[in-house]
Order: C-alpha cells, then structure tokens, then sequence
C-alpha cells in the first residue's frame, strides 16, 4: 500500500497522467471491487488530463503547464480526505467552491482554448456528477435527492458555463477529481473491499 499512498500524494499535489497511469497497475494488481472502481476513476482524470493537453498546440504548451500549476495551488490534504471523508463533501456540496473559483479566475492564461476544451469539461463533469451522487449517498445518507441534486447542480454549474474562464474551470474539475479518487482509495488504503464500491 505504501507504493499507492505515495502515488496518490503526488496526484494530489501535482497531478500528471504519468501517475494516474502508474496508479493503475498498482491498483490492477490488488483487484478488489474497491480497487478497480478507484481505477475507473483515476481512468476517467488521466483522460481527462490527456485530453485537454491534446487540444494545447505546441506553442501553447507553456499555458497548460501555468493552468496545472494553477490546480496545484489547491492540491488536497492526503490526511484530510482519508480522515474527515464526509466533512469535505460536506463543505465541498455546500460551498459551491468559490474559493477554487476566485483561484482559478485570478490567472489569466490559457485563454487560446476555452472552446476548444469546453467539451472535455462537459464529459469530466458529467462523469464527476455521478461519482459524487454515488459517494454523498453513502457518506450523507439522509439528504433528500432534490436538495442533493441541487448542491451538486450548483457545485458543477461554473464548469458547464461558456463564460467561466478555461482555468476556474480545470481548477475546480481537477479539485473534484482528486478528491473523488482519495475517497474511493480510502478503502483500498485500508484494506477493506467495498465501502465505496457497491454502489
């Protein structure tokens, strides 16, 4: 396990598809239900980030390095997530998160490709949609479908606007991403199979 935990530091504090890829045989080795769920997700960010430096030109690659330097000014607590798990959903849901917004819309780089990348941000956002349905029903089992519908609504609702600047939105999708990754590697840290992975 020490071999994960040392990869997911890193995919927290600087995410690169290099990691998430290593991440994946780690957690393709282990094999559990909990494993492989933690690998589809950990899939679907190395996609993600794949994806959108495919649509950065090459003389535009400085600008993806400053927009990866912009998410990792909100790299995750590894202790955090593992130990207060619903807390940060909770804040996370109720928040909206206007500080990785504030964050992300302080840069002002990456601008060559806000349409170009919109739609990666959609399908990220539709895959983070689900996964944070699926894990605030079994850390907030008692907050009504609509009230959880509209948080997560107004969670997602920047990166599915036009006008939010490309950054704001890789900020808050990456954010969303490594904190869904640390909770669905919670139980494979632990040891267990299936706290997060029935669903």
């Amino acid at each position: 396990m020490d071999d994960i935990s040392s990869t997911l530091q890193r995919v927290l504090t600087d995410p690169t598809p290099a990691d998430l890829w290593q991440l994946q045989g780690e957690l393709l080795a282990i094999g559990t239900e909990a494993a492989l769920r933690a690998r589809q997700v950990a899939g679907d960010f190395y996609l993600y980030l794949t994806d959108l430096e495919s649509k950065v030109t090459s003389r535009h690659h400085s600008r993806w390095a400053s927009a990866l330097a912009t998410a990792s000014v909100t790299s995750v607590s590894l202790h955090e997530l593992l130990e207060e798990q619903a807390d940060v959903l909770k804040q996370l849901l109720l928040s909206g998160v206007p500080a990785l917004l504030e964050i992300g819309s302080a840069i002002q780089s990456v601008r060559a490709w806000e349409v170009e990348a919109a739609l990666v941000h959609h399908e990220a956002a539709w895959t983070l949609y689900g996964e944070l349905w699926d894990i605030s029903q079994t850390m907030l089992p008692d907050l009504p479908a609509r009230q959880r519908q509209a948080h997560l609504d107004a969670l997602l609702r920047p990166v599915m606007k036009l006008e939010t600047p490309t950054e704001a939105r890789f900020t808050v999708l990456v954010k969303l991403f490594q904190v869904v990754l640390a909770v669905r590697l919670a139980p494979v840290l632990a040891g267990e199979t299936g706290a997060y992975a029935s669903n």
